[in-house]
């Protein structure tokens, strides 16, 4: 005992330093994992072919939200805390609509080429993504403010702001940065 004693008094400063280090890592850790950053797992098929139930990922809860992104949102009205994942479509004040299968934002057709794998599949004069305007859906002509209109890229099985209306910036988690699970498909957004 008296060994450890005087062992513990010669290390004292190194054994403070690698406590404090080891706190720091933890402390770090934590932020990182549960302030900047969201780790989840995908749940359903709304997002197929680009994310699979079962991948994982790590979501930015303080990246600027811009069109195109991928979105972790608590769907509006949902009493339960499942979490959905969609792609961001349109910005707050944008006019949107769809028709034969193309998006328009304030009257201009927008590239999506993550659909291209659904479009291919469909029969000749079949629609991915029903023809649609705000003003039919919810009798607004635009995406109200601080809010975010949603899709899944697997629109025929995504429940989304056509569904919903448009998404609360306070609902959106984060924005998806990376998806590490399966490994094969390990992604940087």
């Amino acid at each position: 005992m008296k060994r450890w004693k005087t062992w513990v008094r010669k290390n004292q400063f190194a054994i403070k330093l690698e406590a404090g280090i080891l706190l720091t890592i933890i402390v770090l850790t934590y932020l990182i994992t549960h302030v900047v950053w969201f780790n989840g797992t995908v749940a359903g098929k709304s997002m197929e072919p680009n994310f699979y139930k079962g991948d994982h990922y790590f979501a930015s809860q303080t990246a600027t939200i811009r069109r195109g992104d991928i979105v972790v949102i608590n769907p509006p009205g949902s009493s339960q805390q499942k979490l959905f994942i969609k792609r961001v479509i349109a910005l707050p004040h944008d006019q949107i609509s769809s028709h034969d299968d193309t998006t328009y934002i304030n009257h201009h057709a927008i590239a999506e080429p993550y659909l291209d794998p659904y479009k291919a599949r469909l029969r000749p004069g079949m629609l991915l993504t029903k023809n649609f305007t705000l003003h039919e859906l919810f009798g607004i002509r635009r995406v109200p403010q601080n809010s975010y209109f949603v899709m899944g890229d697997n629109r025929r099985q995504s429940v989304d702001s056509r569904h919903f209306n448009a998404v609360n910036r306070r609902d959106i988690i984060g924005v998806v940065k990376l998806r590490f699970w399966p490994l094969n498909r390990w992604t940087i957004y």
